[in-house]
């Protein structure tokens, strides 16, 4: 039988993680719903075809998204924001934080477009929040999954366990249109083969940025620089530290952070009055031997290079989240937090910078194996409903 063609619609859409995953399972975007400037220019840089709309999920109506969406989708994807769930922000959480309640504005996508699946991707810490009345979010959400008349089902997944040089944990809520269909439905399964290590990732990307430095050495890097026809990778400028910084990150071995460098190391005060504050979450140096930790929207500053005293490029972030080197993203490299931007009166910087356009990503190798399955359900599907 010859594998239908399948079309989805990414809501939250970001860089495009996630629509980059699905494609290389058989899917083709038509509709991307993305806010900030800079993750839909990035979207659009990378998927000319789909119809990207930069603007707030809440102010498209019913009568847009019937339009935008003509005819049926397989599957609508995406990830809400997630900070008011994060593990970072336990001591801070906020049950009645907007950003929790954004899946709602998805699933009225859901009600209205009818696909046959949906697939959500979620932080972890989302199985722990409570709404206001101390109910836990994901039971809320099941309820409004079965308001809308369909079935879900949900798995934590490591992102190494399907070929991403990375230890990262992600929730996936998957639901369908009719309990055949998610019976139909599998979990993907841990390759059998290690994760790739973090060296094997990026090896051949230079000190300096510039040209490759090697040619590619393991089977990720050949799969990375696959449909790359440049011999200089993209978004691979170091950053400029200044001698006192690099000769911190001199002093930090593998596992370790700024927290452990000597006093006259440690960071200062913004303005250089006192020291400041160092962390252990920043500039931890990576181990080259195994997958890297979590990449996150802060990661251009949380992890330093293996062998190399400074911090990631936004080339090495890209390998380590599985985007192949053709992959384009728009932009400037870092900014300044959003408070700080409007702050200095620096309005044109209010969006995610590319560090955080990729840390916030769905990794595309884990989204592959999601679409896969999901896409292995709808031919399934399909072969019953043709011998009925």
């Amino acid at each position: 039988m010859q594998r239908p063609k399948l079309r989805s619609v990414d809501l939250f859409a970001g860089a495009g993680g996630l629509s980059l995953g699905l494609s290389q399972s058989g899917f083709t975007t038509q509709v991307a719903v993305e806010q900030d400037k800079w993750a839909a220019e990035t979207f659009s840089a990378n998927f000319p075809d789909a119809s990207v709309i930069c603007d707030d999920i809440e102010h498209i109506s019913e009568e847009q998204i019937k339009a935008l969406c003509a005819g049926a989708s397989d599957l609508i994807a995406g990830g809400p924001p997630c900070q008011g769930f994060s593990h970072s922000n336990i001591v801070n959480r906020d049950p009645k934080d907007p950003r929790n309640s954004l899946f709602l504005q998805f699933l009225r996508w859901v009600d209205i477009i009818r696909p046959k699946f949906f697939l959500i991707e979620n932080v972890v810490g989302l199985l722990s929040a409570k709404t206001a009345e101390g109910r836990y979010v994901i039971d809320v959400m099941q309820d409004a999954i079965s308001d809308i008349s369909y079935v879900a089902d949900w798995r934590i997944l490591q992102a190494s366990d399907f070929g991403v040089p990375q230890s990262r944990q992600r929730l996936f809520i998957v639901g369908a249109s009719s309990s055949t269909r998610l019976r139909k439905f599998e979990w993907p399964k841990p390759m059998p083969v290690r994760a790739p290590t973090l060296w094997e990732a990026i090896s051949d990307l230079s000190e300096m940025g510039g040209q490759y430095l090697t040619s590619a050495s393991s089977d990720y890097q050949r799969r990375m620089r696959d449909n790359s026809l440049d011999s200089r990778p993209t978004a691979h400028e170091p950053m400029r530290h200044t001698s006192r910084i690099i000769e911190r990150f001199r002093e930090i071995g593998y596992g370790q952070s700024e927290a452990t460098v000597p006093l006259h190391l440690q960071p200062v005060r913004r303005g250089g009055e006192g020291l400041g504050s160092a962390f252990s979450q920043n500039s931890r140096r990576q181990h080259p031997d195994r997958p890297c930790s979590t990449i996150v929207a802060s990661s251009h500053s949380n992890f330093i290079h293996p062998y190399y005293h400074r911090n990631f490029t936004v080339r090495e972030l890209m390998r380590i989240q599985s985007f192949p080197d053709s992959f384009e993203v728009r932009g400037k490299r870092a900014v300044l937090s959003k408070r700080l931007s409007i702050k200095k009166g620096l309005f044109d910087d209010v969006y995610l910078d590319q560090r955080m356009q990729i840390g916030n990503a769905v990794p595309p190798l884990l989204a592959a194996a999601l679409g896969e399955s999901i896409s292995q359900a709808l031919i399934s599907t399909v072969e019953i409903s043709s011998a009925a």
